[in-house]
């Protein structure tokens, strides 16, 4: 069996190959591994399958030395296992060879049979080769791609694949439609632009391609993209990479993706940022004093120029710690604090705290109202502090000084020579210097609180008290005329004032004020208002004229009745123009009188009796003329005054007796003796009738000339009541203190009353009825006001819009008087803020259309409706009767200035020219007067 077996392995191997062609046909090596001498012995093809040139018969050793290292252990334990009578012969083993001449890598499969003798033994071992390369790789790339496909799924990132030039989506995992907002069916297989056409001019097509024809990789962080997602456009933020995919040959296939989406960090710290930005900008413009400090060494993060400019520092601090930007806190208190602040997380608030800083080079101590605010992050721990102050320095030393003057101020206010007192905000008098107590007789303890109401007279008392508890509860001023008891029991007059005391931080404090005693001033006031009515009694009963002459210019001024006498329009004549009235036989007798009242040395009084001519109407009168010089304080003359009565009618009369009786005594001659007893009853009679007349003639001179005086006397007392003020504020201004707002209000108290007299004697001038023959332009006269009034309009910002306007028979200072309290109303009583808009208008009415409410006191066919419009506060036109009265107003002295007497003056100019005035208005919305002259 041994020796059969022996030369059945002994043949030639072609003998054994019927089928070589079908071999090479197949490309299979043929094999044969001899079992006994270890030797291979393989085809031509099996031999190139190991990359040999040559060595067909190779033993076993060399011939697996040629097989990949990797595969060598592999491939001998399946050859000797199949060698196994175990195993049942077969061999089936893939591996790779590595070509020894060319060093080419081949996947060989070697499939082979072993056969066994009856005692196990292998006698024959061969088989077939194959080169199995290609499909060895296609299954690598087919595994390697549902790896890499299964690992793209599971890929927490954003992952996709774009094939070939056209970038063709072969590729997407879950996250990248997501982020895409597409489904997979509308975008796999498709080009990636034509998927998601919203992509396109955004830079992206030049990237991939790019990266597909360069294999250079491109990597982008928070790159903006804008995707359709929604329905919508958005702006999303991703970090990507661009990857070349490369094919089994090495070449580039596609492209992979890989992106993150951050577009909600990217958001949030925009708004982080931009939130940052506003916080800084809050701080650096913030109008009071603010900084950051940041962390436990109290970085300096941020601080506005306030802050830095309180520190006496530059901008060099910022980054620094506070410690070391400003070192001279050292010491102080405030970096204990902060550092509190920071551990317990609680905000710190502090009124005018003292500070030491060296400011220009200065080591100074200031004061500050300041607050440290902790800041805390999202995880609850405070980060930084917030430091907010303001510098009270000048607050807190004035406050000091207050301190230190108040006790000055009780010594001085009891040296003063005037009443001072002051309250607490609920009206508790708790302090009166010693005046009061020397004045009243009371005691401290009597005069506090509101026991000071005691000194009051009993019918003041409650009125008084009700004044000042309404000013205190108020908070305003107190003001009130009372009468006072002195400590002997009488009764003067006082006038008791105050004003709130606010303090520096601008709570109410109470009310400081001053009693003055006014009784001798309230009683000459009485004296005077009660001569003053009388004297314009007399004067009115009397039907007397005034006049006066300005010695230094010569020029005569005449009131109201006098120029009616005379025919004159203006009041102030020359005078050459005084004599024309005067018949030529009589001038030089008034003009000796004149000249010889006003020497030196004289007595000063003139007086006269002589004729007048109207110039316009050609009557002739009678007057009986008084006058009294006056002087200044050198003893010069200065003015004439004077007053003349109509005694035309007396004189008439006289005359006419005069006659009379020569009549009647010519008559008697003629009678007999009988008629004797009734002549001499005649000229008893006639003389009785000339004692009257002369009575009559010296009464109405001693009337005349008590107005004149009384006038002069009426404005003295204010001109020493404003020059004794100024002489108390010039000397004494220092130790009054705030007693010279008492003297202010005093003084402005007396200015009043003058400007209340000068406007009643204007209005007086205006009472009388004119003769309006002379020819005035309305224009001219408006312009000549505009004049007047320029500064006042400058500094309103007013804008004064006029219309040409007509030509009028009246009196121009009238008239000039009429515009000039009418534009200077709209200047006054215009709307806070807004600049005052005045216009004048023209045009005619006929007397049938005229308002039913006009009653011009002149009658003609046409009258001139001139109309002055402004843009001020208006008024209720339920009180447009009211204001064209005397002393009337509808707002209060501190609102507006004035004396009530302006438009009573308009209505009287109005009705001497035979016109009439009205106005209409609403609240807020300005007023128009309407001024009816007859055309």
């Amino acid at each position: 069996m041994a020796g059969d077996h022996k030369s059945s392995e002994s043949k030639p191997l072609t003998e054994h190959l019927d089928t070589d062609f079908a071999l090479k046909a197949a490309k299979l090596g043929v094999w044969e591994l001899d079992p006994v001498t270890n030797l291979i012995n393989w085809n031509d093809r099996c031999r190139e399958l190991f990359g040999l040139a040559k060595d067909n018969l190779l033993p076993y050793e060399q011939a697996i030395t040629h097989i990949h290292p990797d595969d060598v252990n592999r491939v001998d334990q399946a050859v000797k296992w199949a060698m196994d009578s175990k195993s049942g012969g077969a061999l089936d083993v893939t591996y790779r060879t590595i070509g020894t001449d060319n060093g080419v890598v081949r996947w060989v499969r070697c499939v082979g049979q072993g056969y066994f003798n009856t005692v196990g033994e292998v006698y024959r071992f061969a088989g077939i080769a194959q080169d199995v390369t290609q499909y060895v790789q296609r299954q690598q790339i087919e595994a390697n791609e549902r790896q890499f496909r299964a690992v793209v799924e599971r890929f927490p990132v954003a992952t996709a694949l774009f094939s070939g030039p056209e970038f063709v989506i072969t590729l997407a995992n879950e996250r990248v439609l997501e982020y895409w907002g597409r489904k997979r069916e509308q975008v796999m297989n498709k080009p990636l632009f034509e998927a998601l056409p919203e992509v396109s001019g955004q830079g992206f097509e030049e990237l991939l391609t790019h990266v597909y024809t360069t294999g250079e990789r491109f990597v982008a962080k928070e790159l903006t993209v804008m995707l359709e997602r929604n329905g919508q456009v958005e702006r999303t933020y991703i970090d990507f990479v661009y990857e070349p995919f490369y094919g089994p040959d090495g070449t580039i296939t596609g492209i992979t993706v890989g992106c993150t989406e951050i577009t909600e960090q990217v958001e949030a710290r925009q708004k982080i940022l931009e939130s940052e930005i506003k916080f800084r900008t809050l701080i650096e413009e913030a109008p009071v004093a603010t900084c950051l400090f940041v962390g436990r060494n109290l970085i300096i993060e941020v601080a506005n120029d306030v802050m830095i400019g309180y520190w006496g520092k530059n901008r060099s601090v910022i980054g620094k710690p506070l410690a070391e930007a400003v070192p001279e806190l050292q010491g102080q208190p405030f970096l204990q604090i902060l550092d509190d602040v920071f551990t317990t997380g609680t905000t710190y608030k502090a009124k005018a705290t003292p500070a030491n800083l060296e400011v220009d080079g200065v080591l100074g101590t200031y004061y500050f109202d300041f607050t440290y605010k902790p800041l805390r992050n999202s995880t609850g721990e405070v980060y930084a502090i917030m430091d907010m102050a303001v510098d009270v320095t000048e607050e807190v030393l004035a406050k000091k000084k207050l301190e230190e003057n108040e006790a000055y101020f009780r010594h001085l206010t009891d040296t003063v020579p005037a009443i001072l007192w002051l309250t607490e905000p609920d009206g508790y008098c708790s302090y009166l210097n010693k005046q009061w107590y020397e004045y009243t007789g009371q005691t401290q303890a009597e005069a506090e609180g509101f026991g000071w109401l005691d000194a009051t007279h009993p019918d003041d008392k409650e009125e008084a008290g009700r004044l000042f508890l309404s000013a205190n509860e108020k908070q305003t001023s107190f003001s009130t005329l009372y009468r006072l008891r002195r400590k002997d029991g009488t009764y003067r007059w006082a006038i008791d004032t105050g004003n709130p005391r606010i303090s520096t931080n601008g709570d109410y404090e109470g009310i400081i004020g001053t009693v003055i005693d006014v009784h001798d001033e309230i009683i000459a006031r009485q004296e005077l208002e009660e001569a003053e009515a009388s004297l314009r009694q007399a004067v009115e009963l009397a039907k007397l004229a005034t006049w006066s002459m300005d010695i230094a210019t010569g020029n005569f001024t005449y009131s109201e009745r006098f120029m009616e006498w005379l025919g004159f329009s203006e009041a102030t004549k020359t005078l050459d123009e005084a004599h024309n009235p005067l018949p030529d036989e009589h001038r030089q007798r008034v003009a000796d009188a004149i000249t010889t009242a006003i020497q030196p040395g004289s007595s000063g009084f003139y007086e006269n009796e002589h004729p007048i001519v109207n110039r316009l109407t050609g009557q002739v009168r009678i007057i009986h003329a008084q006058g009294q010089v006056f002087y200044d304080t050198k003893g010069t003359p200065t003015v004439l005054k004077g007053i003349a009565q109509d005694i035309t009618e007396q004189r008439n009369i006289q005359l006419a007796l005069e006659q009379k009786v020569q009549q009647r005594t010519q008559e008697l001659e003629t009678v007999n003796e009988e008629l004797g007893a009734t002549n001499e009853e005649l000229a008893a009679t006639n003389e009785e009738l000339a004692e009257s007349n002369e009575l009559l003639i010296r009464s109405n001179d001693n009337l005349q000339r008590f107005a004149y005086v009384a006038s002069h006397d009426l404005q003295e007392p204010l001109r020493k009541i404003q020059s004794f003020g100024d002489l108390l504020k010039n000397q004494y201004a220092d130790r009054l203190g705030e007693g010279v707002d008492n003297l202010v209000r005093m003084q402005s108290a007396a200015s009043r009353m003058s400007i209340l007299i000068k406007d009643l004697l204007s209005f007086s001038r205006i009472s009388t009825q004119q003769d309006t023959v002379v020819p005035v332009s309305l224009t001219t006269v408006v312009n000549n006001v505009l004049l007047d009034l320029d500064l006042r309009i400058q500094e309103t910002r007013a804008v004064v819009r006029v219309e040409p306007l007509p030509v009028i028979q009246g009196d121009p200072s009238q008239l000039g008087q009429l515009f000039q309290n009418l534009i200077n109303n709209a200047l006054k009583f215009s709307r806070a803020g807004l600049p005052p808009i005045i216009q004048i208008k023209t045009h005619q009415v006929s007397a049938a259309h005229l308002p039913v409410s006009v009653k011009p006191t002149r009658t003609a066919k046409v009258y001139h409706c001139i109309s002055i419009s402004d843009n001020g506060i208006g008024f209720d036109e339920k009180y447009v009767d009211r204001i064209f009265q005397v002393f009337q107003r509808l707002h209060g002295r501190n609102e507006f200035s004035g004396t009530g007497i302006g438009l009573a003056i308009c209505e009287k100019v109005a009705a001497n020219h035979g016109g009439a005035i009205t106005a209409t208005s609403q609240p807020g919305q300005g007023a128009t007067f309407h001024v009816y002259l007859p055309a």
